[in-house]
């Protein structure tokens, strides 16, 4: 009998890690990965519907549209590119929603025929319409294509 008694306790540690694990753990990790998938959007929609002014600091700026599908795949790389190079703003991609009417006046001032689009803010002629993360990533460190 008492042999048995042990066994049920040895059980009962690891039925209770599992309910730890399912009730405390899980939906924090459920919460981050939403998050971090659902967060680039939301900023794609409200964040960049007003600028102000281009910020001639950054390495480059972002036009886009964001009910377009293609700009879409391409936002959320340059949102966490922003995030990971917070404290360093040469190395900030100003994003500019072209779709919002407070944004429009940037398609003509900038020439701006296609989204997503790059220009480099050190010279407006430099521009890449790309989805390719090589391409972009290529284009914002050395400005080619």
């Amino acid at each position: 009998m008492k042999q048995r008694i042990k066994r049920l306790d040895k059980n009962k540690p690891s039925r209770s890690l599992t309910k730890i694990i399912i009730i405390k753990v899980l939906p924090v990790i459920v919460f981050l990965v939403a998050g971090f998938l659902l967060v680039p959007y939301g900023s794609m929609y409200f964040q960049n519907n007003k600028v102000v002014n281009v910020n001639t600091k950054a390495e480059a700026i972002l036009f886009y549209n964001a009910n377009c599908q293609h700009c879409q795949k391409v936002y959320p790389k340059i949102f966490w590119h922003n995030v990971l190079n917070f404290n360093n703003k040469s190395k900030q991609i100003q994003t500019i929603n072209v779709q919002n009417a407070n944004n429009k006046h940037y398609v003509a001032e900038f020439a701006v025929q296609a989204t997503p689009i790059f220009i480099k803010t050190t010279n407006i002629n430099q521009r890449l319409v790309s989805t390719n993360s090589q391409q972009i990533k290529q284009f914002i460190q050395t400005g080619g294509h």
